[in-house]
């Protein structure tokens, strides 16, 4: 798969989660809108073992695509793993994870994300599904933007879902663009909630930069129960 011969979409490998990581510290971890309004990482050589962790956690189900020039450099990538729709209640869900956390920035973003999960509440919208592969982090090199590879790379965690029989495929969107990405590839918007609106002992959280205004939880429903086709 490539857009006009530039790049091809591969699955990651075992041996791709250094480059991966690099390539994750020079965009996601500078530029995502979280993680730029709480100052994470200033610089790609500053550590954040948690987002580290966070990134890398999926990155070997088999679920997650590279796209690679002619000389096998990797320009983007998309990490998804499998999911259960609902948290198991044993200390290891997003709250518990956020009071846990040592880690006074990335605490703020682990409490964003607890509260999606309690705001969209995919168990009760989709009460006959147990599982499904959510995208977790997504970058394309800053050469390497406007070329189609976010598509392509989508396309391609579509089809391997479908693979595995998994109805499902949830995509979080803290930024604006991200939002009008999923919007145009069909997914369903199931939360919202204004930054300026999430609020931890009566303050915000995290309010980013304009025009990145809402924190988002899109879902798309790939087949119905009865069929399915993965050609």
């Amino acid at each position: 798969m490539a857009q006009g011969g530039l790049y091809s979409i591969v699955p990651v490998q075992e041996k791709d989660a250094d480059d991966v990581m690099k390539l994750l510290k020079r965009t996601f971890f500078l530029d995502e809108p979280l993680n730029k309004a709480v100052g994470l990482c200033s610089s790609e050589t500053d550590p954040c073992p948690e987002l580290e962790e966070y990134c890398s956690h999926s990155l070997m189900e088999g679920l997650s695509f590279k796209a690679i020039d002619h000389e096998e450099n990797i320009v983007g990538v998309m990490i998804s793993g499998v999911c259960p729709l609902k948290e198991d209640e044993n200390g290891n869900d997003l709250l518990s994870q956020a009071l846990k956390c040592q880690n006074p920035k990335f605490q703020k973003i682990l409490h964003i994300l607890a509260r999606r999960e309690t705001g969209a509440r995919l168990w009760e919208r989709f009460p006959h599904e147990e599982t499904l592969v959510e995208v977790k982090v997504a970058a394309t090199d800053h050469r390497w933007r406007r070329k189609g590879i976010m598509n392509a790379l989508l396309k391609a965690t579509e089809k391997a879902t479908l693979q595995r029989r998994i109805r499902l495929i949830r995509m979080d969107t803290s930024s604006a663009y991200s939002a009008m990405s999923a919007e145009r590839h069909g997914y369903t918007c199931v939360y919202s909630a204004l930054y300026r609106d999430i609020k931890l002992d009566g303050q915000p959280l995290i309010v980013p930069e304009p025009p990145h205004n809402e924190d988002r939880v899109y879902v798309k429903m790939l087949f119905e129960q009865e069929s399915i086709s993965v050609g």
